[in-house]
């Protein structure tokens, strides 16, 4: 196969794909009509990019449809324009109010994922926290906060998950079963979580961050131990940093 006929391949699948888009379900006449291709290109396109799974037939009346997997092909922009638009002013306006760093960061499996930073921006980095970071899920300031803002049902499953994965994950943290759900359900109440990180040099106060009601990521600040205790950081920074967390989940609530 050619170059040339390669890239005129791709270039009327992806016609396909945004026509289908636009207007919505379609027959293969009707796609072929409305993307403007003979009908035996759109059939042998519609049928590879239904066995690839970016589109799909519905049964009733025999049209294609963009399928869940064309969908993902935006994630990433949706995820950049939710960082943009809604979490970095705020976390910006907040490292220049605290100048300690913020990171925001959301589950990834059985971690949690650094999302953004304001590393760049604080003069109090210590320790870099950079976008893709991942810290365990049961051990981390952030993880627990996500967990304890869970579901009873979502909280005791990525727990189990993580157990079955390590199951000496709790004795980091000193921590029986019982103990940890006592504890994520005080962080709840609380609204925010605030501890040294185990055998670290620094410590974090975290708060959850929701969409629909339920949790989405989870936005901290971090600083040595040496300069703040964990209950000098709670009583000065607390309070801000759960506003800033609100901020943000009034911002994404359309998202």
């Amino acid at each position: 196969m050619s170059q040339n006929y390669s890239i005129r391949s791709l270039e009327r699948g992806l016609t396909i794909l945004h026509t289908l888009s636009r207007v919505g379900p379609l027959t293969i006449s009707e796609a072929a009509l409305t993307a403007g291709l003979p009908r035996q290109t759109v059939s042998r396109i519609l049928f590879v990019l239904e066995d690839l799974g970016y589109v799909v037939r519905r049964q009733a009346d025999k049209r294609f449809e963009v399928g869940e997997k064309s969908l993902s092909l935006t994630d990433g922009l949706r995820h950049s324009s939710w960082l943009r638009l809604y979490a970095v002013p705020v976390m910006e306006a907040l490292c220049r109010d605290i100048l300690w760093p913020v990171t925001i960061a959301n589950p990834n499996r059985l971690n949690m994922e650094v999302m953004w930073d304001t590393d760049a921006l604080s003069p109090l980095v210590m320790r870099p926290a950079p976008i893709g970071l991942k810290f365990p899920l049961v051990t981390s300031i952030s993880g627990r906060v996500y967990l304890a803002n869970c579901s009873v049902e979502q909280r005791q499953t990525l727990i189990q998950a993580v157990l079955s994965d390590d199951p000496d994950v709790l004795d980091d943290v000193d921590l029986s079963a019982r103990l940890m759900d006592k504890q994520l359900n005080d962080i709840k109440a609380r609204g925010f979580y605030c501890d040294q990180m185990p055998h670290k040099g620094h410590s974090s106060l975290a708060a959850p961050i929701f969409k629909d009601e339920k949790v989405f990521a989870v936005l901290d600040i971090r600083f040595p131990v040496k300069a703040l205790s964990v209950k000098e950081a709670s009583a000065k920074f607390s309070d801000t940093v759960m506003h800033s967390a609100a901020e943000i989940s009034a911002n994404i609530v359309d998202f």
